[in-house]
Parts: structure tokens; sequence; C-alpha cells
């Protein structure tokens, strides 16, 4: 497994920065956010010489480009579709294999719930073509909450581009148990986000209540089932709610959490 960290913690920085603390901070890798209100460290429409600039810093800093963080910008499903089709054109040309995005809809909604399977459907139309997998992640309040209908979007998207993006924090919020997400999903799991979580009464989660180790997340027990099921890809961290912080306390939270996954990983062996 390769630990990751999503540039959204670098806000404040371009990219050239952002790569250089998380090379600082031990990083094997970096997922690149393109997130409206946190952070833009790459955009659909990003020309070749930027490109280029992306590949040397990445190179010069021993930082592998492992997913890209998006979020679909558009009024309508047809837009979105073009947007997203451009950040595949993107990661193709950078050679970056997942491009994550949350599902939308709304839970309990089923005419949204049909629409949104079908937008998924067309996405992974266009990633498979470039070689790219579409990560998906199921959260709290979209059409794909649960292992369950996470289950029913693989069923019923049967493209090898789609994948399952794992977020333990909605597993929990779920109630779900680790282990039976992990197992039941298996080789469809292509990407992981991590951040820890306090409890649903301290919603939403400050920073430091979000760094590993310090909340609910048993992250022990999902590294050791993700290592069963022959998970080798990206645990990425997305940390969000510090983007006012100096650049010294983002940097430490970097490093420990960096740290803490290590040494669970190294337990591991």
């Amino acid at each position: 497994m390769k630990i990751a960290c999503s540039t959204v913690l670098f806000n404040q920085l371009d990219l050239y920065g952002a790569l250089q603390h998380l090379a600082w901070a031990g990083y094997d890798g970096a997922e690149l956010a393109c997130l409206k209100t946190h952070a833009r460290h790459i955009e659909p429409d990003t020309g070749k010489a930027y490109l280029d600039e992306i590949k040397w810093v990445a190179k010069k800093h021993g930082i592998e480009l492992l997913a890209i963080h998006l979020d679909a910008d558009g009024s309508t499903p047809e837009e979105k579709i073009e947007y997203v089709t451009k950040m595949f054109d993107v990661a193709q040309k950078l050679s970056i294999p997942v491009v994550a995005i949350p599902a939308g809809g709304k839970t309990g909604d089923k005419e949204l719930t049909k629409q949104e399977f079908k937008y998924i459907g067309k996405l992974c139309e266009r990633a498979e073509s470039r070689g790219v997998t579409l990560a998906v992640k199921y959260h709290k309040g979209a059409s794909v909450y649960n292992l369950a209908t996470q289950i029913q979007l693989l069923n019923e998207v049967k493209s090898p581009a789609l994948g399952v993006n794992l977020d333990p924090r909605e597993i929990y919020k779920a109630g779900e148990d680790y282990s039976e997400v992990i197992h039941k999903l298996g080789k469809k799991i292509v990407h992981t986000h991590i951040r820890d979580y306090p409890s649903p009464e301290r919603e939403p989660a400050t920073p430091e209540e979000q760094i590993l180790g310090r909340g609910k997340i048993d992250y022990p027990l999902i590294l050791s089932q993700l290592k069963s099921v022959g998970y080798d890809k990206a645990l990425s961290l997305v940390m969000v709610g510090a983007f006012t912080y100096p650049l010294s306390q983002q940097m430490g939270i970097a490093a420990e959490c960096r740290g803490y996954l290590n040494r669970c990983l190294q337990e591991l062996k």
C-alpha cells in the first residue's frame, strides 16, 4: 500500500509547493485536488506546458501522482460529463490511474438514483476509452450511501473502469462493519480516502479530530483487512477544514498522519 495525501491540505500553496511539502513529510504519492471551494491544483483545461511541469516537479521530489480528486462542475448532467471527461484526459496525459468523485443524487429518491447510475455509466464509458479508472465514494445523503447501494451500482454499471473509493468514515457513519464492507467489495476497491472521525455528535469534525489515531476509526483493523484482499494501492489522506491554518500547522498534520499510518503498515509485515 502506498501512503498518499491530497494536495487539498496545502491549499495556500501552488502545486509545486504542495508536492514539495508532501515529499518533506515522507509521503509516497499525491492526490491532486480539483475541488471548487477548497483547492484547485489541477484544472480540466490544463495546457501541455503545465502538465510537463507537474511531471517534472513530481519526479524531482520523488512523488508518485496516484489520483485526482474531483468535484464535478456544471449545471446539467451533460456539462458535468464533459467536465469530468476533460479530467480523464488530464489523468491520461499525466499517467494518473484514478479519478475519484463522490456519488451524487439523493438517498431514497429512486428517480435521482436512476439518473445518477446512468450518469456514472456514461462517465465509465469515457474513462474506459482513456485507460483511467473512476473511483466512486458512497456517502451519507447520496444515492450511493452504504454497502448495499454501492454493490447495486457495481451490478448495474458493469464497466471495468468503475471502482470503489473506500472511505472508512462513511462506513462508520453508516453503522457498517469494516471487514464485511472490505471483503464484499474486494478487488473493486481501487482507492482509499482516509482521515479520522470522532463521533456523529462532533460533526463537523475539526482538523485535529480528523488526525489519524485520534478518533474512533479502527485503522489497524481496516489496513489488515485491506491487506487480506490484496489491496496495494493508495491510502490517501484527505484533510479538510485546515484551510486557514498556518503552513507549519498544516505540515504538522501531514507529518503526524503519515507517521501513524507508516507505523500501522510496519506492524502488518
